[in-house]
């Protein structure tokens, strides 16, 4: 053998040896077949929640199955609201009567603006009903006030972040409502929680109650919904201390970083590398938040080894900017490049006061993940429980890979191309050898 025919075979055999590195880096494809979006217990913002009351999501905390006169913080119970229109926002209504309050201390013929009732809703009830963060979450909305159907004048159009459904609204089959003021029964009956019912509000044997709307009936009257859900536009006297407040606000969709199923929420494995789980699908109605919470520091994060992960290897990762204390974690979610949400888990607890707010965390590919290109969202957050508000830092997004080799096919791999290229070379020297003059 010549010294060009042996570099020409050195040269096959090397790329024997090679070729199975370049299909270990070049055969990974990402198959979405079970990436479905939708009814996923998880889910990016607000998009897929119906309005017209075919959903609802449990947002704040008030009294409800309390009386008046023992309510604390303490016994104040998550809010069941009845999504109404989702247009970017949610337009939502509360499920049941939640208070019960005049709508004007004093008989007057009074406008929505000027009432008593707005006022309240706006300063008593907003701090009652929501913490800090859960407010900034609470649109400031334009408040359209239309004339009552006898005439009465509404006065101007208002902002307000909560207030109470128009006449013109409970007749809207857009946002779920018959379209008859006088149809009785359907969605327009709301029930009184025992607190409100405490507070000496007008309740039938089912528990059933009458409830202001914001648009003005006759002269020193305001329009409200019936027990039996009918709608008089007349009014009760606006000093009236029988009727109960069903309040209505708008949800800033763009705070909502993800909904997930009201009752047990995010669903993770034990906090640590094996939290990772997968999202399964939901087919229920009933949504809770979580929102970005702006008081918390900026979060930070980054994969600190390779960005190729073996099929049965640990994304690694350093963070920092995340908070401490009751309900706290870092955690992180695996989408695919098309945004659909297929795991998540609690990668690091930090319940305890005294855990870092900085360190490396690590979680093991699941093993059903099929191989690809994906995103890691990686994030700070607080987990508060079935139908409570979540609340997280922002979100880093990381990009990695995911090879369809373990760690034992990659060992292999490597074995045979180093066997082969070792071979190579002894058939190199001896056709060098042999080529040399005795």
């Amino acid at each position: 053998m010549n010294l060009r025919k042996a570099f020409v075979s050195t040269v096959a055999i090397l790329m024997a040896g090679i070729l199975p590195f370049f299909a270990f880096q070049n055969t990974l494809r990402a198959e979405s077949d079970k990436n479905d979006k939708s009814g996923k217990e998880i889910m990016s913002g607000t998009a897929h929640i119906p309005g017209a009351m075919e959903s609802n999501i449990f947002f704040g905390n008030y009294w409800q199955s309390v009386k008046s006169e023992d309510a604390t913080d303490s016994n104040k119970e998550p809010v069941k609201w009845r999504v109404l229109a989702n247009n970017g926002n949610l337009f939502v209504v509360s499920d049941q009567n939640l208070d019960c309050v005049v709508y004007n201390t004093s008989v007057e013929t009074v406008t929505w603006e000027e009432c008593y009732l707005r006022k309240w809703l706006n300063s008593k009830f907003l701090d009652n009903a929501f913490t800090t963060q859960e407010q900034v979450a609470v649109l400031e909305s334009l408040v359209e006030n239309e004339d009552g159907a006898k005439g009465s004048e509404a006065g101007a159009d208002t902002y307000d972040k909560v207030y109470l459904l128009s006449i013109y609204e409970v007749i809207d089959p857009g946002l779920g409502f018959p379209d008859d003021w006088k149809d009785k029964g359907g969605t327009r009956v709301a029930l009184n929680t025992e607190y409100t019912k405490s507070k000496r509000a007008l309740t039938g044997t089912d528990m059933s109650g009458a409830w202001w709307l914001r648009t003005p009936g006759d002269a020193k009257n305001a329009a409200n919904v019936f027990n039996e859900g009918n709608v008089f536009v007349r009014g009760g006297s606006v000093d009236n201390f029988i009727f109960a407040v069903r309040p209505a606000m708008n949800i800033d969709s763009s705070i909502v970083l993800f909904t997930s199923p009201a009752e047990g929420g995010k669903t993770s494995g034990v906090p640590g590398p094996d939290a990772m789980r997968e999202v399964g699908s939901y087919t229920g109605s009933d949504w809770k938040l979580t929102i970005k919470d702006d008081t918390r520091p900026v979060f930070e994060a980054s994969v600190s080894g390779p960005k190729a992960i073996l099929k049965d290897g640990a994304v690694k990762l350093k963070y920092k900017g995340a908070l401490a204390g009751a309900n706290e974690y870092i955690s992180a979610i695996i989408e695919d490049t098309e945004g659909n949400i297929l795991y998540y888990g609690n990668i690091v607890d930090n319940t305890s006061a005294d855990a870092a707010d900085s360190g490396n965390a690590a979680f093991i590919v699941p093993s059903d993940l099929t191989p690809g290109n994906y995103r890691i969202l990686v994030f700070s957050e607080q987990c508060n429980g079935s139908f409570k508000t979540d609340l997280a830092s922002n979100i880093v997004t990381l990009d990695i890979t995911i090879s369809k080799y373990k760690t034992a096919d990659r060992n292999l791999c490597i074995g045979i191309g180093a066997a082969i290229v070792a071979a190579a070379c002894v058939v190199v020297v001896f056709a060098v050898r042999k080529k040399k003059p005795a």
